[in-house]
């Protein structure tokens, strides 16, 4: 048993995910939010008065990942409370005793395939947008445009980073409804706390994830006094960092 290590425990999360119903239908619906978005977009702006701009409809394009956030950070907890639900854990720790390799495993599975997802939200979102502007005068965003391919792909890797602040999530608290509960207030409640401040909240709402989702990343330009959409992900990816170590942290020092 003991022999067991990273390789053969992301190989064991592998087939759990991949078996498991919700992961499938939380994927999909991510994907579907982001296409339902997109459309929506593009119809709503076919007769609009002026002629909307190309960065308009990317941008609300886009706009779907609010959702799609939500799908995918449910996806990352219940990859780890799932199998607290169900007992399973016992076994999984019986396989591989070094906990933090487990975890190091849900996350690298989970978070690759969050990140597909998002990949493939992202460009259906964006695609979603154009072809429901087609044969209007509304100018088309290129994929080949530097600002357009930067913000579905940006798009993507905060979408992955959310299931991942749900894997630790997930780790810390080991019980879905809270864990999700959580995950769900760390998204909204900083918005709601910095649009309290008015124009003096952009100092704050810089480090907010939903902020910089709809102001920094998924967008062709950041507003002003926000930072570039790359340094937003990469924030992102420092909180999904925090939120797992916490958790093995946690996970290493609880009893099961």
């Amino acid at each position: 048993m003991n022999r067991y290590g990273f390789r053969h425990a992301a190989r064991m999360e592998r087939i759990k995910l991949g078996s498991v119903r919700s992961t499938w239908w939380l994927a999909i619906a991510a994907v579907l939010s982001m296409v339902a978005s997109g459309v929506g977009v593009g119809l709503g702006y076919r007769s609009h008065t002026p002629v909307a701009t190309a960065a308009q409809i990317l941008d609300n394009s886009l706009s779907g990942a609010i959702l799609a956030q939500l799908l995918l950070g449910a996806l990352g907890v219940l990859t780890v409370t799932g199998e607290y639900g169900t007992g399973m854990i016992r076994s999984t720790f019986a396989a591989v005793p070094r906990r933090r390799t487990v975890l190091a495993a849900k996350a690298t599975v989970c978070g690759g395939a969050a990140l597909t997802a998002g990949l493939v939200a992202s460009f259906a979102g964006y695609l979603g947008g154009q072809l429901a502007i087609r044969g209007t005068a509304i100018p088309a965003a290129s994929p080949g445009d530097p600002a357009v391919l930067r913000a579905v792909l940006l798009t993507a890797v905060y979408l992955g980073a959310t299931a991942l602040i749900g894997v630790g999530i997930g780790a810390i608290l080991r019980h879905s409804g809270a864990a999700i509960g959580t995950l769900f207030g760390l998204m909204f409640v900083p918005m709601i706390v910095a649009g309290l401040f008015g124009e003096n909240g952009i100092g704050v709402g810089r480090f907010v994830p939903l902020l910089m989702l709809l102001n920094s990343i998924a967008v062709t330009s950041p507003i002003p006094g926000l930072f570039a959409g790359w340094v937003s992900a990469l924030l992102m990816c420092g909180y999904a960092a925090a939120a797992v170590l916490l958790g093995g942290v946690l996970l290493r020092h609880r009893d099961v």
